[in-house]
């Protein structure tokens, strides 16, 4: 035992080097008592193989309680994650659940809304059906009363939208037909009014405002096949004594004529008897037509928005420029400006009419059944 000590004190303790010695040689003298007080109390050296091995192990025990600890950390952010991630599918598993039962209760409620207003719309119903029933035992004469009222309404529309009085006229003399008919003599107001109605558009001038656009249609077609002004000179007439005969007894004198004729031609000289009318070139002819066309709808468009002072200008500036610029001796353009002479005194009348009388009075008839006499009129 003592051996085995003795060799791991000799393994374990290292070799003095000189600084050492010299070190316990200095300090020897100035501590003689103290040698052999401390030789006894001197544990055993500590090797090491001991030291290192203690260092590992305590160096592995932190690492391993680091490893633990992290892997405790990371164990439970994985769990929290999983559970986050649980909730987040349940979430999303409650969602349509949620949305399904959110549709289901406005399916509800609009199921009711459509009932009630389907109740709402039989309801309806049924009361407009007692309404006809009472209408229909009513006097017959209710209906006649209807018709008038319709009659004198399109009447309106055609006297003030398509400006035709004698349409507007005739739709207003079945209106009185249809009061006549109901043989009812508190009536006689509403004929009479109906009676103001007719002469106050009779008294409207019509104008066939529909014909006068077709025939200006037509001489709109027309103007590409009229005749321009072309350079046509009327000569004077030769004098009929210079022929020559055919007698040879007349020798001298044909050949005198000859000589005549022979000078005359070296210097020619023409007296016209017409003016020089302008010649146009072919682009500015073009321009002509389209300008002239461009008027005569001027003119279709002033008389369908009643202006009579506008389609009269343009009535009269298409003539002058026809007048100036086409042959007058051609039979189209005579009947082109005599077309065009007789458009032009054509008057535009808008009617002045702004109500009928018999309008008030057939709305009276319609409602209440009868008309409202002077006394029970409101104050």
């Amino acid at each position: 035992m003592d051996n085995k000590t003795q060799q791991s004190n000799t393994v374990a303790t290292p070799e003095p080097d000189d600084s050492t010695e010299a070190t316990f040689a200095e300090t020897t003298p100035t501590s003689p008592s103290t040698e052999p007080t401390s030789e006894p109390n001197a544990s055993p050296g500590v090797s090491w193989g001991f030291l290192f091995n203690l260092i590992f192990i305590l160096l592995l025990l932190f690492a391993t309680l680091a490893g633990g600890f992290y892997l405790y950390q990371e164990l439970t952010i994985q769990k929290q994650k999983a559970l986050d991630l649980s909730a987040q599918i349940q979430q999303r598993l409650n969602d349509p659940v949620a949305r399904l039962t959110h549709l289901e209760q406005q399916q509800r409620v609009i199921e009711r809304e459509v009932t009630n207003k389907l109740d709402r719309i039989t309801h309806s119903q049924q009361l407009l059906q007692e309404q006809v029933n009472k209408l229909a035992q009513q006097n017959p004469n209710h209906w006649m009363a209807e018709e008038a009222k319709y009659l004198v309404r399109m009447a309106g529309s055609k006297l003030w939208l398509e400006k035709d009085p004698q349409t507007a006229l005739s739709l207003l003399e079945a209106a009185d037909d249809r009061i006549k008919t109901m043989k009812d003599p508190s009536l006689t107001p509403l004929r009479k009014a109906l009676a103001q109605d007719m002469s106050n558009v009779a008294a409207i001038k019509t104008t066939d405002i529909a014909g006068t656009v077709l025939t200006l249609d037509s001489m709109i077609d027309k103007l590409p096949k009229l005749k321009l002004n072309r350079t046509q000179s009327i000569l004077s007439s030769k004098d009929d004594s210079s022929a020559m005969t055919e007698s040879l007894d007349d020798w001298q004198d044909n050949l005198a004529k000859s000589w005549q004729a022979l000078i005359e031609e070296f210097v020619v000289i023409r007296k016209r008897t017409t003016d020089q009318a302008p010649l146009l070139a072919p682009d500015q002819q073009w321009y002509l037509v389209e300008n002239i066309r461009n008027k005569l709808l001027q003119a279709q468009l002033a008389l369908l928005r009643q202006d009579q002072v506008n389609y009269r200008q343009s009535i009269r500036l298409a003539r002058k420029w026809i007048f100036q610029y086409f042959d007058l001796a051609d039979s189209k353009t005579e009947q082109t400006l005599a077309a065009l002479d007789a458009l032009v005194t054509l008057e535009v009348q808008a009617p002045t009419i702004s109500q009928f009388a018999s309008t008030p009075l057939l709305q009276q008839l319609v409602t209440r059944g009868s008309l409202i006499s002077e006394q029970e009129s409101p104050l």
